[in-house]
C-alpha cells in the first residue's frame, strides 16, 4: 500500500496548473487581463513620465490629482469599470513599480479569493473517496467523524472532494478502474478506409440477443445468439446466423452464409479471440476454415472493445432499432427494460398468462431489420446506402459448391484402408495406395454417412463410407455437439447442488452453540445499579 506522503505527493502534483511557470500572461484569465489592460491605459502617461527619469512617486502623486479633477468621459468609464472610485496615490504608486518589473503582467489582479482551511481530514477523505467500491460524499464524510475527524461534515467534505483534479476525483482510476479509465481518456487514433476496396475485410462477432423468444424445444424462455459479419468499408452485413450460443459452428455458418449468397471471399476478418473464433476447427493452419479460403486473421486486443467498433456499433442499432420494437417491445430484456414488465415473465409463460414470440418469428423479423439496414443512407457513407457501395464489390469467386463451403477438415492417417473421425470408422478401397499416410478428412456436419478425403496437395482422392460406430453416437454431428453441450450443462448443475449441500451443513454444531451458553444451573447473583438519588435496585428480582 502506498504511503501518505506518496499519496499527499500525487495530489499536489495534480493539482499545480500545466502552465504554472509560463507567462503569467498566458496563464491568466480574460478578466484578469482586462483588468490589467484598463489599469495600464490610466498609468499610461505616468509610465512615460518614468522611463524620463522622474521618480515614481512624484508620477503616482501626479496622476492621481489628475484623475481626481478629470472630466474626461473615457476616464471616468475605465475608473467605473475598475470599481467607480479614484485610485489612491498608493495604489497608483504600485501599479507604476509593478509595471516596471513585470511590465503589463504586472498589472494582473494578485487577489485570488479566500483561502480555505485545513481541517486535517482531507488526505484521508481523498484515500477513502477512491476506493473502487465507489463510497459517496456522505459515507466518507460519515466515515471519518466515526475515525474522531469532528469537523468533517458532509458539505465540508463534499465540498473539498468537488475540489479535486479529474485523476483523484468522481472519475478517477482508482474508482473506475484503471483500464477503464485508459481506455476513456487514450488519445483518439483516427482511421481511414479510403485505401480499403469493398469486401477486403470482414469484421466478426457474436452477441446475445437482447429479446426473449420461445425455446424451439422446451417453449422456455430464451435469448438466441447472433453471430454476424459487417464488411467494414461499405457497412454492409452479407451475413448472420441465430443459435444457441457462440461456437465455432456458428461462425462457420455466418460466414459461409456469407460467402454463399454473395460468391466472394474476403482478404482479411477482424475478430476477437474468443473461443468461437479460435477453434481447430476454424484457425488451423493446414485443415482450419480460414486457411482453406485463404482468409487471414487480424486479432482484437482483449478487453478493448473499442478495436472491433464496427460490429459492435452495429449490434447496438440492432438493439435500439429492432428489438426495442419486436413484438411490441414487451419481450425486450436490455438493462434499461421497464423492471415491472419483466419481473414475473418466466412465471407467466409457464402458467400460460403470457407468450413469447417463436425463434422462427425473431428470425423473420431480423432478416428484414438486416435488409432495411443495408438500405439505409448513412452519414458516413456520403448519403449512400451499405448495398449502394456494397455493389462495387470486385468479388473473390468461392469457386466450391455450397455444401463444400461448410465442410469443415481434419488429418487423419489411413489404417487397413479406413480412417477414423469422431468414433467414426470409414473405409474405401482407394485408400490402400495410403495406407499409413495422412490425409485430410472432410465431413457434414449434417450426415455421417459419407467423408471426402485429399491428398497433402489438396487433390481429391476418393469418397468413403460410415463402415462402423465406435459406442452409441448420433447420426449428426450436430446432434453430437447438442448432446455435449447437455452434458456440461448437467455437469454445472451438479457442482451447483454439491456446493448447496455442503452450505446446509452446519459449519457451526448445536453442541459448539451451547458449549459457548453460560451454565444457567449456577447461582445467580444479584447485579445492583445505582440511582442518582441512592436508591439500589435489583435488576433480578426488581420487586425487592
Amino acid at each position: 500500500m502506498r504511503s501518505v506522503l506518496a499519496l499527499k505527493s500525487d495530489i499536489m502534483t495534480s493539482q499545480v496548473p500545466a502552465a504554472l511557470n509560463s507567462d503569467p500572461w498566458l496563464v491568466a484569465t480574460e478578466a484578469q487581463r482586462q483588468t490589467a489592460e484598463l489599469r495600464f491605459q490610466l498609468i499610461g502617461p505616468g509610465i512615460k513620465l518614468v522611463q524620463a527619469g522622474s521618480s515614481v512617486n512624484n508620477v503616482a502623486a501626479l496622476l492621481a490629482e489628475r484623475l481626481q479633477a478629470t472630466d474626461s468621459a473615457v476616464q471616468r468609464q475605465m475608473l467605473a469599470q475598475l470599481g467607480d472610485d479614484v485610485p489612491s496615490h498608493s495604489t497608483l504608486k504600485r501599479w507604476l513599480a509593478a509595471f516596471q518589473r513585470e511590465g503589463k503582467a504586472g498589472l494582473l489582479p494578485k487577489h485570488t479569493g479566500r483561502v480555505r482551511q485545513d481541517y486535517g481530514w482531507e488526505l484521508r477523505a481523498t484515500a477513502l473517496y477512491n476506493l473502487p467500491s465507489k463510497p459517496s460524499y456522505s459515507a466518507v464524510s460519515l466515515k471519518l467523524r466515526k475515525e474522531g475527524f469532528d469537523t468533517a461534515s458532509e458539505s465540508r467534505v463534499k465540498a473539498y472532494l468537488k475540489s479535486l483534479p479529474a485523476t483523484h476525483g468522481e472519475k478517477s482510476p482508482a474508482r473506475v478502474g484503471r483500464h477503464l479509465h485508459k481506455l476513456r481518456h487514450q488519445k483518439y487514433q483516427p482511421r481511414t478506409l479510403e485505401q480499403i476496396k469493398v469486401g477486403d475485410i470482414y469484421a466478426g462477432d457474436g452477441h446475445a440477443c437482447d429479446c426473449y423468444t420461445a425455446h424451439p424445444n422446451t417453449g422456455g424462455l430464451f435469448r438466441p445468439e447472433l453471430t454476424a459479419f459487417i464488411d467494414i468499408r461499405s457497412r454492409y452485413v452479407p451475413g448472420w446466423y441465430l443459435s444457441e450460443s457462440e461456437s465455432a459452428l456458428s461462425t462457420v455458418f455466418a460466414l459461409s452464409h456469407a460467402m454463399q449468397v454473395h460468391d466472394h471471399i474476403p482478404l482479411f476478418l477482424y475478430l476477437d479471440r474468443g473461443a468461437g473464433y479460435r477453434a481447430k476447427m476454424l484457425n488451423d493452419e493446414a485443415t482450419g476454415f480460414y486457411g482453406r479460403f485463404e482468409m487471414d486473421v487480424i486479432g482484437a486486443l482483449p478487453g478493448n472493445p473499442h478495436g472491433k467498433g464496427w460490429i459492435e456499433r452495429w449490434f447496438r442499432t440492432v438493439r435500439d432499432h429492432h428489438d426495442k420494437f419486436f413484438a411490441g417491445g414487451q419481450v425486450y430484456c436490455g438493462n434499461d427494460m421497464a423492471e415491472e414488465v419483466n419481473r414475473r415473465l418466466s412465471t407467466d409463460v409457464k402458467s400460460g398468462k403470457r407468450q413469447v414470440p417463436s425463434l422462427a418469428e425473431y428470425a423473420a423479423s431480423l432478416s428484414q431489420f438486416v435488409h432495411e439496414y443495408n438500405h439505409t443512407p448513412m452519414d458516413v457513407l456520403d448519403g449512400r446506402t451499405p448495398a449502394q457501395v456494397w455493389a462495387s464489390l470486385e468479388k473473390n469467386p468461392v469457386v466450391l459448391e455450397a455444401e463444400a463451403i461448410v465442410r469443415p477438415r481434419e488429418k487423419r492417417t489411413v489404417r487397413r484402408q479406413m480412417v477414423e473421425l469422431h468414433k467414426r470408422q470409414y473405409f474405401a478401397n482407394e485408400l490402400a495406395l495410403y495406407d499409413g499416410k495422412q490425409l485430410t478428412v472432410e465431413y457434414d456436419l449434417h450426415n455421417d454417412g459419407t467423408v471426402w478425403l485429399f491428398d497433402a496437395k489438396d487433390r481429391f482422392v476418393c469418397q468413403a463410407g460410415l463402415v462402423r460406430t465406435v459406442g452409441v453416437v448420433p447420426q449428426s454431428r450436430l446432434d453430437e455437439q447438442r448432446e455435449k453441450r447437455v452434458k456440461g450443462q448437467i455437469k454445472r448443475l451438479e457442482r451447483k447442488a454439491d456446493e448447496a449441500r455442503a452450505r446446509a451443513q452446519d459449519s457451526i454444531t448445536v453442541d459448539q452453540q451451547l458449549e459457548q451458553l453460560p451454565d444457567l444451573s449456577a447461582p445467580r447473583t444479584p447485579v445492583r445499579l445505582a440511582k442518582k438519588t441512592g436508591v439500589v435496585i435489583d435488576i433480578l428480582n426488581p420487586d425487592e
